[in-house]
């Protein structure tokens, strides 16, 4: 993989080229930057109301027929949460012209995304209100969803009782009150809010010439964006925490623990790399504390891992247990976050942690997706590392930095979804 080519372009845009030649496809990316503030149901639903149609391609077959015509190129949109801000994503993978006999791939892909992002289907001057209408109850059906998922929905209301206060406890995909009171003119205004004010980020992974890129670019891009907005940092609270605990019952089988931690450090800090370190020595795999004393030998747990929030400075362990034993389970568990504070780190357990934090940074140069991903991480955090630089600052960090770095992170929630008394 060749150095990251950042070019700035007016408007507050920046293009990232990250030129590889053993990929196959040229995968391209938009990326709205908004600030997780009122509007974020709003903003979760605007990137699945374009995806509908666009002049020219103004229903789903007619964008299916496009793609099929590019030799089967995907597209898709997305929203995600990087810190207190949402990311509007519109996304294209497509063959690379070189194998083709076709010329003009490039091109036209560019000319699509123009177009589904500046020129959507209105009525009556704004969104078509079938498309808003079937697009509500769409993301209505997936917040609802996320209740199926007993995992990842403990985690989510970990987080919000943890930042209750804080625009961290936000649900990226918005609210479902929200979305039952949506003004569909206020939608089409924070629409148009989004292309003219919003930080912008374009990438392109893969085997491309970069001045040609960015002529493609620059022909094709049709934004009128004269004031773009400055996206505040996220707050990371640095300081000591009472602890609080938090039990909710549900008609569940397992019982999900989860423990939110501040770690009291951000991406900037020169503790951060030892920190990523940590969570993996606590939580990162199946060379792991957690993993080995609680699943493995104690059999409390039916999972158990560490995951760092690091857009947030915090920490967060999650574990499927049996609700009789929660609090033998949550004592072994707190019993590991102290053995990392006291040191108690085997040199086998430090070497396991850095060979899979590297093992995954390496696996992600070979995933386009993964690749831009990492580098819009840096654009919300100011980092820049470029992959390798990473993966040879990981190998630099000290054991005792890590146990340095420990005494940092301190317990904030304990959430508990637990089984309704009778339920089982």
């Amino acid at each position: 993989m060749s150095d990251i080519i950042i070019k700035k372009l007016e408007g507050n845009i920046n293009l990232h080229i990250i030129p590889d030649k053993k990929f196959k496809t040229v995968y391209i990316s938009y990326c709205f930057h908004r600030d997780l503030d009122k509007d974020y149901t709003y903003n979760a639903l605007i990137p699945a109301v374009l995806k509908r149609g666009c002049e020219g391609y103004e229903n789903q077959k007619k964008i299916g027929a496009f793609l099929e015509e590019q030799y089967g190129a995907l597209f898709d949109v997305g929203v995600q949460k990087l810190g207190e801000r949402q990311i509007l994503r519109f996304t294209m993978d497509l063959v690379n012209e070189t194998y083709t006999p076709k010329d003009g791939l490039l091109a036209q892909s560019f000319y699509f995304l123009n177009r589904i992002i500046t020129k959507p289907v209105l009525e009556n001057s704004i969104f078509r209100e079938d498309y808003v209408n079937q697009e509500k109850e769409n993301l209505k059906n997936r917040i609802l969803a996320m209740i199926n998922d007993k995992m990842q929905y403990s985690i989510e209301r970990c987080i919000q009782e943890m930042c209750k206060n804080e625009k961290y406890s936000r649900f990226v995909l918005g609210s479902v009150e929200d979305l039952e009171s949506l003004d569909s003119e206020r939608l089409y205004r924070v629409y148009h809010d989004m292309i003219a004010t919003s930080p912008l980020d374009i990438f392109v992974v893969g085997d491309v010439d970069a001045e040609k890129v960015l002529l493609l670019i620059k022909n094709s891009l049709d934004l009128d964006r004269s004031q773009t907005k400055i996206i505040s940092e996220t707050i990371i609270k640095r300081v000591g925490v009472k602890q609080r605990q938090v039990i909710e019952e549900m008609d569940v089988a397992q019982a999900k623990l989860n423990i939110g931690f501040r770690t009291n450090t951000s991406v900037k800090d020169k503790e951060y790399l030892p920190l990523v370190v940590y969570a993996s020595v606590l939580g990162g795999g199946p060379h792991s504390k957690l993993f080995i004393n609680v699943r493995e030998r104690s059999s409390l747990a039916y999972y158990a891992f560490a995951r760092l929030e690091k857009y947030k400075g915090l920490m967060l362990i999650g574990s499927g247990i049996d609700q009789k034993q929660y609090q033998q389970a949550l004592e072994i568990i707190m019993e590991q976050v102290n053995d990392m504070e006291k040191g108690n780190i085997t040199d086998m357990e430090f070497t396991a942690a850095i060979n899979a934090i590297t093992t995954s940074l390496r696996g992600a140069k070979d995933e386009p997706g993964q690749l831009v991903n990492y580098y819009l991480g840096n654009t919300v955090t100011g980092a820049s590392y470029s992959l390798d630089d990473l993966i040879e600052e990981i190998m630099k960090v000290k054991l005792e930095e890590v146990v340095e770095v420990a005494k940092r992170v301190k317990v904030d929630t304990v959430y508990l979804l637990s089984p309704k008394e009778g339920s089982l």
